[in-house]
């Protein structure tokens, strides 16, 4: 299962605040002990160039953001044959839930998610 948790793409390369709704769903079938345990693998996708790089300075100088539209959609065949350079993929250490409630539990002995 893949899920973003800061909830959409950072358009100006800086750290979104996370959106925690789907993690959240993850953890309490753990902490309701209706699955043993969930492993998470952190995934990063970077772009040596981007789709957005043509309206993107504009944006940062307060222009409004275009909207996604159908008609936008139906009319992008052209960008589908666009270079877009290079994508690297990095799969981070993967960490379980079970490995981490067990040291946050270990630091703080009063800490009972269960």
């Amino acid at each position: 299962m893949e899920f973003f948790i800061e909830g959409t793409r950072s358009r100006n390369n800086k750290m979104l605040a996370p959106k925690f709704g789907f993690l959240n769903v993850c953890s309490k079938v753990f902490y309701d002990k209706d699955v043993e345990d969930i492993t998470f693998v952190p995934v990063t996708l970077n772009y040596t160039r981007t789709l957005e790089g043509e309206s993107f300075p504009g944006e940062l100088r307060g222009e409004q953001k275009v909207k996604e539209s159908v008609s936008r959609i139906l009319g992008a065949a052209e960008i589908l044959m666009m270079n877009l350079g290079t994508m690297s993929i990095e799969f981070c250490e993967p960490y379980t839930l079970a490995d981490y409630t067990k040291k946050m539990m270990k630091s703080n002995p009063q800490l009972n998610p269960f």
